[in-house]
């Protein structure tokens, strides 16, 4: 018996060929050699497939034949759909199985297969994404990296880990551990958006982006948090019906305090405006409770509609970019209470940005728990993600060197957890997987996840779907690049500004990534771009390992491996994409 994959949500059943005529007549209902299931099935035709009868014919003629069933799993969709991939029967002798244990696994299976069945018929409904983004958040700053490594001290709080819904997340998803964003902010929001490297041109009204993408596919789309970034500003506070990404957008440039009063309307200054539309409406936006917390504000708003399109039964796409813990640095004295009860009206800087990290997380499980309440949690992609390096003095990027603005691993490494239920039940997938990830990647993961038959060769992107890799159906990409564009002004788009380790202005840096390979191109002046030097940099797998050594730290002035082979293969590659319109 095959079980094939037409499409995702259509099967095929080819039993005749294993069936003796005495058992052909007990399945008059598969008449014809290919039975294809549609979105839509009559009643008597799920009465004849639940027709525990049939079953037990059908199972007391496997165990005739000696043949078991074996399941396999695809990463799109929800749990019972996982095993649309393929259910096959391969013969092999079992001469030690008792009949009856060897009836009750088969019919287990088959069970199983029914459900498949049934949610292939649309019960399972439309699936949803969820992408969770944090705003300098250092590499090392989560318990789940720093496990990871050797040498790395833990966190003591008095709950344990002060992140257990992202610990969750990660067990049962998987982990990146090479992910990249971009060294600022501006630029590694733009590939998210996108799909796009950072020196890519992004403008309004070209091929959609996430939002659109999303809302193209049929879901109801939002977007609650900071934007901080021109193509954004552009595509979601004015109301663009043609262009439009989001059907809600809350969004700030960035926030200066995290506390707001109730009532409050944020003053139009530069990096303050909260701006708030739903549709074609645009309206000041007011904090609805007394001294609310932003980042349980956005939690709120995250809530609230993921609930309203349940209610409304619409699939939903939640764009969700807190601030924490971006400055200031600001924490909520219950937070502090749990975390460092003995310490908390004395609390430290790096205990107060564990408890902004603790109340981000706190969100997180406010969202997953939500998810449950509604019975969306089995049909919901979830991405967490950062998007650059974590301040210098305040976060910690540890085993990296280096921090936000730089483009060494510290500055650009972040990190990146992916969570399905496909995911969670998979035997093959990785425990955390060491291939080269980026932020260009989220849009064609989540488009695939939606749609598995999306042509990406349509979209102009950089990035890939992550699922065949992250499932373990995969080894990870070799030879992948990416591209990181230096800038310290927060503008997309350009390779000026940014001071080096020695204080020198750096006019440009850009960087190309290939597997644990970087090359980067280097300008100490502004004025003579024509004149740059090309630094390598090794940064192998180190997972397990010691923290790297002198040796592993990365330099504006010189190697950190020796291999000139190395060096002029990647040099030539970086020049290749720096002709014409390559970057562009």
């Amino acid at each position: 018996m095959e079980l094939n994959q037409i499409g995702h949500d259509k099967m095929s059943f080819d039993l005749l060929p294993v069936l003796k005529p005495a058992q052909k007549n007990q399945f008059e209902f598969l008449s014809k050699r290919k039975y294809i299931m549609k979105d839509k099935i009559e009643k008597n035709e799920i009465q004849l497939y639940k027709s525990i009868n049939h079953w037990k014919n059908f199972i007391d003629y496997v165990i005739l034949q000696k043949e078991t069933i074996r399941p396999a799993e695809t990463g799109h969709r929800s749990i019972s759909v996982a095993l649309l991939g393929e259910i096959s029967i391969v013969r092999h002798r079992t001469p030690n199985t008792s009949r009856p244990m060897l009836r009750q696994t088969i019919f287990a299976i088959l069970l199983l297969a029914f459900s498949v069945v049934i949610s292939a018929s649309g019960k399972d409904g439309p699936v949803n994404v969820i992408v969770i983004f944090c705003d300098d958040l250092g590499y090392g700053e989560l318990p789940v990296y720093r496990k990871l490594y050797q040498e790395s001290q833990k966190f003591k709080t008095a709950i344990g880990s002060f992140t257990p819904h992202l610990d969750q997340l990660a067990e049962e998803g998987v982990v990146c551990t090479r992910a990249y964003g971009n060294n600022t902010c501006a630029p590694s929001r733009m590939s998210l958006l996108s799909g796009k490297w950072p020196t890519r041109n992004v403008t309004l009204g070209g091929q959609p982006m996430i939002g659109r993408a999303m809302r193209d596919a049929g879901l109801k789309t939002a977007h609650y948090g900071k934007y901080h970034h021109d193509v954004e500003k552009e595509i979601n506070i004015p109301y663009h019906a043609e262009f439009l990404e989001f059907d809600e957008f809350m969004g700030f440039e960035a926030m200066t305090n995290y506390f707001r009063k109730a009532g409050e309307v944020v003053t139009p200054r530069k990096n303050t405006p909260i701006i708030y539309r739903v549709g074609d409406k645009v309206m000041d936006y007011k904090f609805p409770k007394k001294m609310v917390y932003l980042t349980d504000q956005l939690t709120d708003h995250g809530v609230d509609f993921i609930e309203r399109c349940v209610k409304e039964e619409k699939p939903f796409f939640l764009y969700l970019p807190y601030n924490a813990p971006h400055t200031p640095i600001q924490s909520k004295e219950e937070d502090l209470r749990t975390l460092f009860p003995k310490q908390a009206k004395n609390a430290s800087t790096r205990q107060k940005i564990l408890a902004m990290v603790y109340a981000m997380d706190r969100g997180v499980g406010r969202l997953i728990e939500t998810l449950k309440k509604t019975n969306q949690l089995d049909r919901t992609l979830i991405i967490f993600a950062g998007d650059n390096g974590g301040e210098e003095n305040l976060s910690l990027t540890y085993p990296m060197h280096g921090y936000k603005h730089e483009p060494f691993d510290g500055g650009i490494r972040v990190p990146y957890i992916v969570w399905s239920m496909a995911l969670q039940s998979s035997k093959d997938k990785p425990a955390y997987y060491d291939g080269l990830v980026s932020l260009c990647d989220i849009l064609p993961t989540a488009l695939k996840y939606v749609d598995p038959s999306t042509d990406l060769s349509s979209f102009k992107i950089d990035g890939t779907d992550l699922m065949p890799y992250l499932m373990g159906r995969k080894p990870p990409l070799k030879g992948r690049q990416y591209v990181n564009l230096r800038t310290l002004n927060h503008r997309s788009n350009t390779w000026d500004g940014g001071r080096d380790t020695e204080g020198t202005t750096t006019g440009t840096c850009i960087a190309l990534l290939v597997d644990d390979y970087k090359i980067m191109r280097l300008v100490q002046d502004a004025t003579k771009k024509d004149k740059y030097t090309y630094q390598l940099q090794h940064l192998p797998k180190m997972i397990g390992k010691e923290k790297p050594r002198a040796s592993l730290v990365e330099d504006y002035y010189k190697d950190n491996i020796d291999d000139p082979q190395k060096k002029a293969a990647l040099i030539q590659q970086l020049e290749h994409l720096l002709e014409g319109d390559n970057l562009k």
